[in-house]
């Protein structure tokens, strides 16, 4: 089964995820997400973090006043996240992205930061992300437009190809999805290298 491959390789990554350049968060890119985070979100108060690994996003919306709950397929992930987030509030979880532990209409916004890519039905994820927010939440993706086949240098080839954004961000694809779902959304461009792209999502 793809997604218990999938878990499997983000569990045996997560010690040494953050040791690698391309991943984590470096300063720049915190302060500038949590100055961009801090004016979409400004009068939200419950957020979730879906797929929020060693929790970099979970820490900077909790240092921003915000209730958070994050959710990571990855076990040993998750580990990691709580380690760094002591006298925070964030409360995580175990769970599936596409299949939220979650009610219907219980958070204010919901956040992802490069998830996308590592999904097999992306679409039902969204779904999912809009089902437990409020109808006056936001939905905030934080992407990377120009990374091409992300999913190559994780994942076998044939997991790789299965992956409808394995091959990076496709805003047209993304767009579609969001037609589905009737979510209207913006598109700011970020002033960084690896998270050039966040996408806030309202529904209509």
């Amino acid at each position: 089964m793809i997604k218990r491959y999938i878990k499997s390789r983000w569990d045996n990554f997560a010690r040494s995820y953050e040791s690698v350049p391309a991943h984590g968060i470096s300063e720049k890119e915190r302060i500038v997400l949590k100055s961009a985070l801090s004016v979409v979100l400004k009068d939200k108060r419950r957020v979730l973090d879906v797929g929020c690994g060693t929790g970099f996003l979970s820490t900077i919306l909790a240092e921003l006043g915000f209730e958070v709950f994050a959710i990571d397929i990855s076990k040993e992930m998750l580990k990691i996240a709580k380690s760094k987030a002591k006298g925070l509030n964030i409360t995580f979880k175990s769970g599936d992205a596409e299949a939220l532990p979650f009610r219907d209409k219980t958070f204010d916004a919901v956040v992802e930061r490069h998830v996308l890519w590592t999904l097999t039905n992306p679409e039902k994820a969204i779904e999912e992300w809009v089902r437990v927010l409020k109808d006056d939440g936001v939905l905030v993706l934080i992407e990377s437009e120009g990374k091409k086949d992300v999913a190559k240098h994780h994942y076998s080839e044939d997991v790789a190809s299965a992956l409808p954004f394995g091959r990076g961000f496709d805003l047209e694809k993304f767009g579609r999805i969001a037609e589905r779902f009737k979510l209207r959304y913006d598109v700011t461009k970020l002033p960084c290298e690896r998270i050039n792209t966040m996408i806030v999502c309202e529904k209509r």
